[in-house]
């Protein structure tokens, strides 16, 4: 019972955490971003190109993770 509880405490500060952790480190990434560019539509580039591996790399690591662990 006690496990429970305790469960019910610590799952979701942790979730907190993560989140508030993914969050600062992408918007430190998205932010710095475009400082690698000399000048020009590349700054933009960066961050669309960043987010498009995002958006497409998230699902298919899943997709293979599963796959992987699930023999």
């Amino acid at each position: 019972m006690l496990h429970r509880f305790l469960y019910s405490l610590f799952i979701p500060v942790i979730s907190v955490i993560t989140v508030a952790v993914l969050a600062i480190v992408l918007g430190y990434i998205f932010y710095n971003l475009p400082s690698f560019a000399e000048k020009g539509e590349l700054k933009s580039l960066y961050v669309v190109l960043a987010g498009m591996v995002i958006l497409i790399g998230t699902p298919v690591s899943a997709y293979l993770a599963v796959k992987i662990f699930s023999k």
